[in-house]
C-alpha cells in the first residue's frame, strides 16, 4: 500500500512537470517572449532634413530569434531598408514625417511565424551641434571667439548664483573664466577675444549688478575691471551689455539719468578708454513725446557698428511690464542722432532678444507661440517690419531662446533645453535635464 501510495504520488508529479513543459512551450510563443518593436534610434537628434539619417530599430527580442527587417517612408528616401539600421533621407524641409519599421521571425520549434510593424512621425529639423553638457542650468550664450564658446551657467538653483565659462570645442572640457563673484550673467567678448564683460554682483547684499571685464584667461573680483557700476540713484536698471562686431566699444542698457530713472535706455562706451564719458544713444533730456516713460533693452549691433536694435517696453521691471516691439537707433557720432518719437520698427509684441547679423542683412529672435510657454527662434530679413515675413528656424516642444549669429553669419546659437532622445525617446517640456548650448548650421533665410 505504502508502494502504490508512493506511485502514485510519482504520477502526481509527473503531471505537474508535464504540464510546466508544455506551459512553457505556450509561452515560447506568446506575450513578451515575441519580438518587440520597442522605439528607434538616430545618429542625429532630431533627424536632419534634407540629408542621410541612420535610423536603427530598437527591438526586444528575448528568444534570440533572427529577424528580417523592412522600412518604408511615406516622405523622403530610404536605403538599406532591409537592415537594422536603415539610411533615411526626408524631405529638404523642416516638418513631422512618418516612417515605418517592419519585422518578421520564424519559431522553428513551434513552427510559428510573428510579424510586427510598427510606424513612427519623426520629426526633421534642422541640423544642430551640442556645445555643452551640464546637469547645470546655462543661458546667455556667445557665439565662437577666437575659437571658444562662452556662457553663463547656474552653480546653485536655490541662490542664482553663476559664473563665466568657455570651451573650444563640442562637449570639449569647459574653462571656468569667472572667479569670486557670487552671479555673473550676460557675457560678451570682445571681437578680438582681448576682453569678456559680463554683468556681475561681488556679494548677495549689493542691490544690483556692474558691469565688468576680464582678460579671456579669466579673473576674480580682485582683478576684474569695473567699466559700468551699479548703484540705487543711478544705473538702477543696468545690463545687456554687447561688445560691436569689431573694436571695443560696449552698447548696453541703463536708466543712469534722472531723466529716464528706472526707464533704462541705450548707451554706450569704449571699454578701452575709461576715461571717456559714456555716449547716450538716445537723448538724456527728453522733449514730452512720452519716451521718458518707455524702457528700452537687449541692444544688439547692425554688423557694421553704425545702427542697434532693441526690445521696448512700458512699466520696464514691473509686474505689468508690456512689450512695445523692436526699435531700431543710430549708433553713429557723439551723441547719435535719434530725434523723438522714436519709430517702432518690428510690431511682433512676442519678439525678444534680437541679434543682427553681421552682413547686416537678417535679424533673428526668440519668440513664444501665444498660449506656449516654450520659445523658438525665428528670422527676418532687417529690411521687413512684416511680421509676416519672419520664418521659424527651431520647431518642437523644446524651449529655445536667446539667439546669436557666428562671426561669419553662417550659424545661430542659442540656448535650448532639448534633451538627447529629443525627437525619439521621448518629449521634455518641463522636466529641465540641464539648457544645452545648440549651434544650427543650416536654416531658412527669407
Amino acid at each position: 500500500m505504502t508502494r502504490q501510495r508512493g506511485l502514485w504520488a510519482g504520477i502526481f508529479v509527473l503531471a505537474i512537470l508535464t504540464g510546466c513543459s508544455n506551459k512553457d512551450k505556450t509561452l515560447n510563443v506568446e506575450g513578451s517572449y515575441t519580438p518587440v518593436i520597442l522605439n528607434f534610434s538616430a545618429n542625429n537628434q532630431p533627424p536632419v532634413r534634407g540629408v542621410p539619417n541612420a535610423l536603427t530599430a530598437i527591438v526586444q527580442n528575448p528568444r534570440g530569434y533572427a529577424i528580417t527587417y523592412h522600412w518604408s517612408t511615406a516622405a523622403g528616401t530610404i536605403s538599406d531598408s532591409t537592415s537594422a539600421t536603415a539610411q533615411w533621407t526626408p524631405p529638404d524641409a523642416i516638418g513631422d514625417y512618418a516612417v515605418t519599421v517592419s519585422i518578421q521571425a520564424h519559431d522553428d520549434l513551434n513552427g510559428t511565424d510573428f510579424f510586427k510593424t510598427r510606424t513612427f512621425q519623426i520629426h526633421a529639423d534642422n541640423q544642430f551641434t551640442r556645445w555643452t553638457r551640464s546637469i547645470a542650468t546655462q543661458l546667455d550664450v556667445v557665439p565662437p571667439v577666437n575659437g571658444k564658446i562662452y556662457w553663463s551657467e547656474i552653480r546653485s538653483t536655490s541662490t542664482g548664483e553663476s559664473d563665466v565659462w568657455a570651451v573650444s570645442t563640442p562637449l570639449g572640457s569647459p574653462e571656468q573664466i569667472t572667479h569670486g563673484f557670487w552671479q555673473t550673467t550676460q557675457p560678451t567678448v570682445q571681437s578680438d577675444g582681448s576682453r569678456v564683460a559680463f554683468l556681475g554682483k561681488v556679494r548677495p547684499s549689493t542691490g544690483g549688478a556692474s558691469i565688468w571685464y576680464v582678460p579671456p584667461t579669466g579673473g576674480d573680483t580682485t582683478s576684474a575691471t569695473l567699466l559700468v557700476g551699479w548703484s540705487n540713484n543711478a544705473n538702477h536698471f543696468l545690463g545687456g551689455p554687447r561688445f560691436a562686431p569689431t573694436g571695443s566699444m560696449l552698447a548696453y542698457a541703463s536708466d543712469t539719468t534722472s531723466a529716464n530713472f528706472f526707464q533704462p535706455k541705450g548707451w554706450m562706451r569704449d571699454a578701452g578708454n575709461l576715461a571717456a564719458a559714456p555716449i547716450p544713444i538716445m537723448p538724456t533730456t527728453l522733449t514730452g513725446s512720452g519716451e521718458s516713460s518707455n524702457g528700452y533693452w537687449n541692444p544688439a549691433w547692425r554688423g557694421s557698428a553704425d545702427s542697434v536694435v532693441m526690445e521696448s517696453y512700458t512699466g520696464f521691471g514691473q509686474a505689468n511690464a508690456t512689450a512695445r516691439g523692436l526699435y531700431k537707433f543710430s549708433a553713429s557720432g557723439n551723441p547719435p542722432t535719434n530725434p523723438e518719437p522714436f519709430s517702432l520698427w518690428y510690431s511682433d509684441l512676442l519678439a525678444f532678444e534680437p541679434d543682427w547679423s553681421p552682413d547686416g542683412q537678417h535679424i533673428v529672435f526668440a519668440k513664444r507661440s501665444p498660449g506656449h510657454l516654450d520659445r523658438d527662434i525665428w528670422i527676418v530679413n532687417a529690411a521687413s517690419s512684416d511680421p509676416s515675413s519672419a520664418r521659424q528656424v527651431t520647431t518642437g516642444p523644446a524651449d529655445e531662446f536667446h539667439p546669436r549669429f557666428s562671426s561669419d553669419g553662417a550659424s545661430i546659437f542659442f540656448v535650448s533645453d532639448r534633451a538627447d532622445g529629443y525627437g525619439a525617446n521621448g518629449i521634455y517640456d518641463t522636466e529641465r535635464r540641464g539648457v544645452n548650448v545648440w549651434s544650427v548650421s543650416r536654416f531658412d533665410q527669407p
